[in-house]
């Protein structure tokens, strides 16, 4: 990674990680950096993608910050309480990453990649109606972070990881477009029913 990209991930670490390590019991700031490194995986594996990783990694580092908003340090989460704010959990993250990009610090971006950065924030759980590379870029870094079992202890408990992993599988992984993406969720996908089996 080239020092501009290096210098952009230490200010949004800076500006936006604070408000993620109180949401969710910390599980926003762990998914956040999980979703970084899944789509910088994605651009690295597909360079023909020509996918604009400087406006990606604002999009991403930024994509779940209206949560920091919704929800408190020690709520108690299931599915539907989540699904129940993704609109709103949007519509908070744009307008927070809007505000951001007012900074000094991002003049380096072009009046386009700014208001891309903002769309992608204000769309990326829209997951009937992404259809863009770069949307779809994004929903995938998401999703295999969303599966991942790793680095991040699953917040839902077994009702809900059974809806959660049914909406995933219907609706999301169907538009997977990179075969990186393809291959990596079924082995996300087996560790994580390991892990749930006899919960």
């Amino acid at each position: 990674m080239n020092s501009n990209l290096d210098k952009l991930e230490e200010y949004l670490k800076e500006k936006i990680l604070p408000d993620l390590e109180k949401s969710r019991g910390g599980f926003d700031m762990i998914h956040t950096l999980e979703v970084v490194d899944w789509l910088k995986q994605i651009i690295k594996q597909n360079p023909d993608l020509n996918l604009d990783e400087t406006v990606l990694l604002i999009a991403a580092y930024a994509h779940d910050w209206g949560y920091s908003e919704i929800f408190t340090e020690r709520q108690v989460m299931n599915f539907e309480l989540v699904e129940n704010a993704k609109s709103l959990h949007m519509e908070l993250g744009a307008k927070k990453v809007e505000k951001l990009l007012k900074d000094d610090f991002f003049s380096f971006l072009s009046d386009k990649q700014k208001i891309r950065c903002i769309h992608l924030v204000a769309a990326h759980d829209k997951k009937f109606e992404i259809k863009d590379t770069d949307e779809l870029a994004l929903m995938e870094a998401d999703m295999l972070s969303g599966l991942d079992i790793n680095n991040n202890k699953p917040i839902y408990d077994a009702e809900s990881n059974k809806k959660f992993m049914e909406a995933i599988i219907t609706t999301r992984i169907p538009k997977f477009i990179t075969k990186f993406s393809k291959d990596e969720v079924q082995k996300l996908i087996q560790k994580r029913e390991e892990y749930y089996k006899g919960k």
